[in-house]
């Protein structure tokens, strides 16, 4: 039990700092500047493609350590590799070196959309996307901090407007990445994260009904799951 404990605090300790380099690095996306942000000029630079997909893989899995799973069943965990496959596609075709292009090159041609995209109707989208994707590190920190100090049913907060902040805010993240560098891969992925999550939504939600009883059915018959007062 102690060392669970340990690893989930080292999961905790690596997902906060996943939070703050990534908005360290792409936070200065919302602020007037020209050209590609400065952030990812220098790291660009400093470790080269590569690394900076490596770098980003890193940061974006990192956010997984602040989901309070219950328990570690399969069903999460195939939830969780949707995410990896998602977050490693995003990565290698935002940052120019089509690593995964390259491995499929042999076999397929798989088209990149994001320049043509951003020729016929401007960059306004990354800085959109940018600003989606930080509500949606938001939404996972209060949910993660909500959730960390309960000791029983959560309903206030956070969780008076939705059930599951956490997963809305997985939802915002990827979007606004989607928006900011749409390729076929992660547009063809996103459907199958957000019926995933949606999937894992649902089987949590049994799980908490059976052990709260008629005190979470009262709470999730006023409570929408992702977006107040609409789903």
């Amino acid at each position: 039990m102690e060392q669970k404990s340990i690893w989930r605090r080292a999961l905790t300790v690596y997902g906060w700092i996943s939070m703050i380099l990534f908005v360290i690095i792409y936070g200065i996306e919302l602020l007037p500047h020209q050209g590609p942000p400065p952030t990812i000029v220098f790291l660009r630079k400093n470790f080269g493609q590569v690394g900076l997909i490596i770098l980003n893989i890193i940061i974006v899995l990192g956010f997984l350590g602040l989901f309070p799973f219950r328990k570690p069943t399969r069903h999460i965990w195939q939830s969780q590799g949707v995410f990896f496959a998602f977050v490693i596609a995003l990565m290698t075709e935002m940052f120019g070196l089509p690593l995964l292009l390259f491995l499929l090159s042999p076999i397929i041609d798989v088209p990149r959309i994001a320049p043509n995209f951003f020729r016929a109707v401007g960059h306004w989208p990354s800085t959109v996307g940018t600003a989606l994707s930080l509500l949606g590190l938001v939404l996972i920190a209060v949910g993660w901090r909500k959730i960390h100090s309960a000791r029983g049913l959560v309903t206030d907060g956070i969780y008076k407007l939705m059930r599951h902040p956490q997963y809305t805010g997985i939802f915002l993240f990827t979007l606004g990445w989607i928006l900011h560098w749409p390729s076929i891969i992660t547009l063809s992925l996103w459907p199958l994260l957000i019926a995933a999550y949606v999937w894992l939504a649902r089987f949590e939600e049994k799980q908490v009904a059976a052990e709260f009883g008629r005190a979470y059915e009262d709470y999730a018959s006023r409570t929408k799951r992702f977006i107040p007062y609409v789903i």
